[in-house]
C-alpha cells in the first residue's frame, strides 16, 4: 500500500529485529549497500552502475512493530522511489514473510497464476492497510485486461503489469446495487450495477466470476448479521436487490 506519492509500506508477518535483519540482507543480496541509521532505520544506497545505465540512488527503510508483526516504511532521499529496487529487495526475502493480505490464498482458490511478487505488490499496493482480498480472478474491462479484486471493502479491476498498476474500477460495497453472472464463449462475465449506470467485466476464467460473485454474496449476509440497531430498532437491512445474484446466459 502506498502513503503518499514518496512513501512505500510493507508489512511483515516476523518481528521488528527479524525485518531488520532480512531487509538488510536482502538489500545486500540485490547488490545494494545497506548500514543502519539508527535503531529503526536502515539507509540503503543503489551505487552507480555504467553497464546497467543505474545512477545512485539512496532510500531508507524505517522497522517498527506492528500489530501482525513489523511495518517497514520505505522512504525516497530524493524524488519518488523507485519500484524496481525494491522488487528486488522483496524478491529476496524469503517466503512467507511479506503480508499479501489474503491475496496469495484467494489466487490459490481461484487456480490463478500471479507470475511473481512484483504482481503480488502491485495488487496490494492499492489496498488499505486493514483491506483483505477474498477473491480475485482476470478478465477485461472495455478491453483493458486486468485483475478483478473482492476484497472486504470494494470490487476493483487492477490493471497490473510488472511493477505498474492502474486502477480501472473502485467500486465501495455499498455503491453496488446488484452483480449478475454471464457466460459467453470467451468466458465468464460479470455486470455490475451501479448508480452511475451498468458495467460488464467480461472474459473471465471458468469458475473465476461464479467465485467472485459467490463470495461477495457471503460478505453481504455476514455483514447484515452485525446490522447495528438505533434507539431499540433495527437499521434498514441491506437490498435484497444486492443480495440476489442473477445467473444469465449470453
Amino acid at each position: 500500500m502506498t502513503s503518499g506519492p514518496e512513501t512505500v509500506l510493507w508489512t511483515l508477518l516476523i518481528g521488528v529485529d527479524a525485518a531488520r535483519d532480512h531487509i538488510r540482507g536482502a538489500a545486500v543480496e540485490s547488490g545494494y549497500r545497506a548500514k543502519p541509521y539508527d535503531e529503526d532505520s536502515i539507509n540503503i544506497e543503489v551505487p552507480f552502475s555504467l553497464r546497467k545505465r543505474r545512477r545512485t540512488v539512496r532510500f531508507t527503510a524505517t522497522v517498527r512493530p506492528s500489530a501482525r508483526g513489523a511495518d517497514v516504511v520505505w522512504t525516497a532521499h530524493q524524488g519518488p522511489l523507485n519500484h524496481e529496487h525494491l522488487a528486488s529487495i522483496e524478491e529476496t526475502l524469503p517466503e512467507g514473510v511479506m503480508d499479501y493480505h489474503g491475496l496469495e490464498d484467494a489466487v490459490l482458490r481461484a487456480g490463478l497464476s500471479l507470475g511473481g511478487r512484483a504482481e503480488f505488490r502491485a495488487v496490494v499496493r492499492v489496498l488499505a492497510r486493514d483491506e483483505t482480498v477474498r477473491a480475485i480472478g482476470r478478465g477485461n474491462l472495455n478491453e483493458a485486461a486486468g485483475y478483478v479484486v473482492l476484497t472486504t471493502r470494494r470490487l476493483l479491476v487492477i490493471e497490473a503489469s510488472g511493477l505498474g498498476c492502474r486502477t480501472l474500477l473502485d467500486a465501495p460495497h455499498g455503491s453496488i446495487e446488484a452483480l449478475s453472472l454471464g457466460k459467453r464463449s470467451t468466458g465468464e462475465t460479470i455486470r455490475v450495477a451501479l448508480p452511475s449506470g451498468p458495467i460488464v467485466i467480461s472474459r473471465l476464467g471458468h469458475g473465476e466470476g461464479h467465485g467472485i460473485i459467490k463470495t461477495y454474496r457471503e460478505e453481504l449476509k455476514e455483514r447484515a448479521r452485525f446490522v447495528p440497531s438505533s434507539a431499540g430498532h433495527s437499521s434498514a437491512p441491506l437490498s435484497p436487490k444486492s443480495m440476489t445474484t442473477a445467473v444469465t446466459s449470453d
